[in-house]
């Protein structure tokens, strides 16, 4: 009896090695996903929010369109009453660029800040930009953003 169990206990063990050591067999095909990825650059653009808005704020009436981008990018296109223009470029918090009219005249002014919010370009005319307007255009730049982000939060809620 024991060389019968000891037969089978070898038997057993020479089958399972056997079907470890087999070749490849044939795999299954490859799973599909039931939804494709999207690439990086494709996805980003879907990420992409525009939402156009009207404000009057410091006794300036203006329509924007606020573009909020990925990374915390936001861009806002203002148009205001009378005929002026301009252009902000945010990321976060942070206003990097600014282009358009001046508040306080209509000379085309560009801005250039770094991520710390420094003044590295300031340009109108020949010249600099006045501190005055600098500072007037930083402050409607936070008001146009905070109003953008208020509608984006409220059109979301809806």
């Amino acid at each position: 009896m024991f060389s019968t169990c000891r037969s089978l206990q070898t038997g057993l063990i020479l089958l399972a090695l056997g079907a470890c050591s087999k070749g490849p067999s044939a795999s299954p095909p490859p799973s599909t996903p039931l939804a494709a990825a999207i690439p990086q650059a494709q996805k980003a653009a879907t990420d992409v929010q525009t939402l156009s808005s009207r404000i009057n704020a410091a006794g300036i009436a203006a329509t924007y369109a606020a573009t909020f981008g990925a990374d915390q990018q936001l861009r806002i296109v203002e148009q205001r009453a009378d005929t002026r223009s301009g252009e902000y470029e945010f990321r976060g918090a942070r206003l990097l660029h600014y282009s358009g009219s001046g508040l306080s005249s209509a000379e085309p002014i560009e801005l250039r800040f770094d991520l710390q919010g420094v003044l590295t370009l300031s340009k109108v005319g020949a010249g600099p930009v006045p501190a005055a307007e600098v500072s007037a255009i930083r402050e409607r730049a936070q008001l146009l953003r905070s109003h953008a982000l208020a509608q984006r939060t409220t059109r979301d809620h809806h």
